[in-house]
């Protein structure tokens, strides 16, 4: 049977608009090399560059929203407030990455060490032009360059956490239309470079995470399409599809239109940033809330495996991906322990409650996809339930998606292997090769996730002490660093009482806001590590110390040791 003209057109138009967008990237990566011509050979210095470049469209569209818009969501009232420190800023960022990017030009070749210095380069100069953005609107105070760096951080890593202060009771951050706008595009932005990244860069260095059947979950996505701009476009879209979904759903879920688009973008992200300070709980909406438990709960899901699912109409994909079985079995069974671990003023009657399981799922949710949105402080939750939250902190989403975290099928190979070295403890001669599924999982891929998760857990130990040196209890320091670290955001202690009244909540999302420069400092250096992988910035700072360690096995300064001459 023939399909239906109906179909058959939609089709067209999907096709024509997948062909657009791999139209657009590739014209934009041959202008970029027919610029990039200069005399000096370095692509980390031409990636870094192309970074601050892009910048400056993104001010320009958060200015031209601050003057249509920032009146709507603006915590003056006005229109038009950060619209030309935006273009300024904006404008001079571009005038310096196209300057010098003139002088530089792509290498033939570049080493796996390289690429990972690269990604790490660009983050970094993505944190650089939002804290110049954060600076220049007067966000944060011009002498408060550790803040600004905190502030970029989180914008660009997707984590719900900030120092910006409230303005009146009803919990508005005292922020303009354009930083609001800067800073929830920000957050799409990095899921959208998250994109590039897992089809470009992820593939080649075996570091992306397992997919649902076993292998490596870059190498699925880059098996999308024959080429890598095709897969890039693909999911490009979904992405973009996804925010469109979120966004019309909050708008018939009765949020108004300015707020809808702004909290779509930072939902389908994980990002989690709202305009207000107590987040989705200040609309107070069952409605709202479904449609984020939604958007959350997608945003956890592998991309590659949505894609192929919905590509190929085929919904029961989901239900054979290992992965997802148990992305799905952690949410159930989470919000379950959350409903009923409850304190003793909880009577039968509450906990079997909608209000009560309906606050344990969005807690729940928000917190496996690292997405960090609230509709009540995690600290109200039982004790019990906030050692499940932090546990589901530490895990994330699936392989592949936009949630942070260390990824649920790393942590179940992670099991397996430790329960086949008790085997081999017990067995010495025991020749086993661990499996996922119907996949067999690699040596190499068992030793780099060990070695990610040692490193993290190293990282956690000194991050800890230091928040803690910067104004936080143990618990608060400790929860922090790993709430940073897997890009969420809240932590699961009371911010002290005796902190200023214009700190943004005291609760489970006031802990930057609490912290002294240190702690900003080491709070913004634990979100980029935990979005980028700990792993590319041990590579990255090997690379960038070689010169360093050269200099002392080969300098002048080298002790030198003589053999006598023998004179005949």
């Amino acid at each position: 049977m023939t399909p239906r003209p109906a179909r058959r057109a939609r089709e067209r138009e999907r096709e024509r608009l997948r062909r657009l967008v791999v139209r657009a990237v590739r014209a934009g990566d041959g202008a970029l090399h027919r610029w990039a011509c200069g005399p000096y050979e370095s692509t980390l210095a031409v990636v870094a560059l192309v970074v601050l470049a892009a910048a400056a469209p993104v001010f320009a569209a958060c200015a031209v929203f601050d003057w249509l818009f920032g009146g709507r969501v603006g915590a003056s009232g006005e229109s038009g407030t950060d619209a030309v420190p935006l273009l300024i800023a904006g404008a001079a960022i571009a005038l310096f990455a196209l300057g010098l990017m003139r002088l530089c030009r792509f290498e033939r070749r570049i080493t796996e060490r390289q690429t990972l210095t690269a990604l790490v380069l660009g983050s970094f100069a993505a944190v650089a032009a939002f804290a110049i953005a954060h600076l220049a609107t007067g966000a944060v105070p011009p002498t408060a360059l550790a803040t600004a760096f905190a502030e970029a951080a989180a914008t660009v890593t997707g984590t719900n956490s900030t120092t910006i202060p409230t303005v009146d009771f009803d919990q508005r951050l005292d922020l303009g239309g354009g930083m609001l706008a800067l800073r929830a595009a920000g957050q799409w932005l990095g899921g959208a470079a998250f994109i590039v990244v897992l089809v470009r860069v992820l593939p080649h260095l075996g570091v992306g995470g397992l997919d649902s059947d076993g292998g490596v979950a870059t190498r699925a996505a880059r098996r999308l399409a024959p080429r890598r701009a095709g897969t890039m476009g693909r999911l490009l879209l979904l992405y973009a599809a996804l925010t469109v979904l979120v966004a019309g759903g909050y708008a018939l879920a009765g949020m108004p239109l300015t707020q809808s688009g702004l909290h779509a973008l930072t939902t389908a992200s994980t990002g989690g940033f709202s305009t207000y300070a107590d987040s989705l709980g200040h609309f107070d909406s069952w409605a709202i809330e479904s449609v984020a438990i939604f958007g959350m709960a997608a945003g956890g899901v592998s991309l590659p495996l949505m894609f192929l699912a919905l590509r190929r109409r085929d919904p029961a994909r989901f239900i054979r991906s290992y992965e997802f079985r148990l992305y799905l079995t952690l949410i159930v069974g989470a919000t379950v322990i959350v409903a009923l671990w409850t304190g003793d003023d909880f009577g039968s009657a509450q906990i079997f409650g909608f209000e009560h399981l309906r606050r344990s799922l969005f807690a729940v949710v928000s917190v496996i996809s690292t997405t960090g949105f609230e509709t009540a402080s995690f600290v109200d939750l039982s004790n019990g339930s906030q050692a499940i939250l932090m546990v589901l902190m530490v895990i994330g989403g699936m392989s592949a998606s936009m949630a942070g975290g260390f990824k649920v099928v790393r942590l179940l190979t992670l099991a397996s292997y430790i329960g086949r070295e008790l085997r081999r403890a017990i067995y010495p001669s025991l020749a086993e090769r661990l499996r996922l599924g119907r996949s067999t999982i690699s040596e190499t891929t068992i030793s780099r996730i060990v070695g990610e998760l040692l490193l993290a857990a190293l990282l956690l130990i000194p991050a800890a002490i230091l928040l803690g040196a910067s104004g936080l209890d143990i618990v608060g320091a400790l929860s922090y660093a790993v709430s940073a670290l897997s890009n969420v955001g809240p932590a699961l202690s009371y911010v002290d009482p005796d902190l200023p009244s214009d700190v943004p909540a005291v609760g489970s999302t006031g802990h930057l806001a609490a912290v002294n420069w240190l702690g900003h400092l080491t709070a913004g250096l634990l979100m980029l590590l935990g979005r980028m992988s700990v792993t590319a910035a041990a590579v990255a700072l090997s690379v960038a110390a070689y010169p360093l360690v050269t200099a002392i096995r080969h300098g002048r300064w080298r002790r030198r040791t003589h053999s006598p001459m023998s004179v005949r």
